[in-house]
């Protein structure tokens, strides 16, 4: 539990559990020692994503129709499935959380043990475009691995269903729906 005491105005004022600095309102780190205020791994994902595709495959779907703007795809990560929509052009960062410069486009593997396994703060970049899923190292320092074939930095590879990537030593497997199931 942090102290808080009460500031000029009467608004709380938080201090750094490790130095007692005084912290400004919604800071992330302590300007005096550098230390986290906030627990890393409880990190999520977001994706902004145009409404005005997103109705219209909801309104594709519903009729039946396959849509040619996007691709969910899901990683099997540890026993959990997380799934992402693609749309064309869309392209994402595999790795972990940067404190320093927040990137919406990232997908954070710190939560399932990314940090312990070696994957880099910008590890891998998976790309939608034309129709296809491809996966680029981006010279991270412990590499990319496709179905147990280590990936050159800067050479994109075509990913398909049940793919088994690894970064670092963090294994995920590709899981594509059928187009019927789109």
């Amino acid at each position: 539990m942090q102290p808080i005491s009460q500031g000029i105005y009467g608004m709380a004022n938080q201090t750094c559990p490790k130095c007692g600095a005084t912290l400004k309102n919604d800071a992330l780190v302590c300007e005096k020692c550098n230390t986290l205020l906030f627990d890393p791994r409880s990190s999520t994902v977001h994706l902004k994503i145009d409404q005005i595709l997103q109705l219209r495959r909801r309104t594709e779907r519903k009729t039946g129709g396959l849509s040619a703007v996007g691709r969910s795809v899901g990683f099997q990560i540890r026993g959990l499935v997380e799934r992402l929509e693609f749309e064309e052009g869309t392209e994402i960062v595999l790795g972990r959380v940067d404190i320093a410069n927040p990137d919406f486009s990232r997908f954070d593997l710190t939560p399932y043990g990314g940090h312990e396994r070696g994957v880099s703060r910008e590890h891998a970049l998976i790309r939608y475009q034309e129709g296809k899923l491809t996966i680029t190292d981006l010279g991270s320092a412990n590499g990319t691995m496709v179905n147990m074939q280590r990936l050159a930095a800067g050479q994109p590879v075509d990913l398909k269903d049940g793919d088994e990537l690894i970064l670092g030593t963090l294994s995920m497997r590709i899981v594509m729906p059928n187009p019927a199931e789109r």
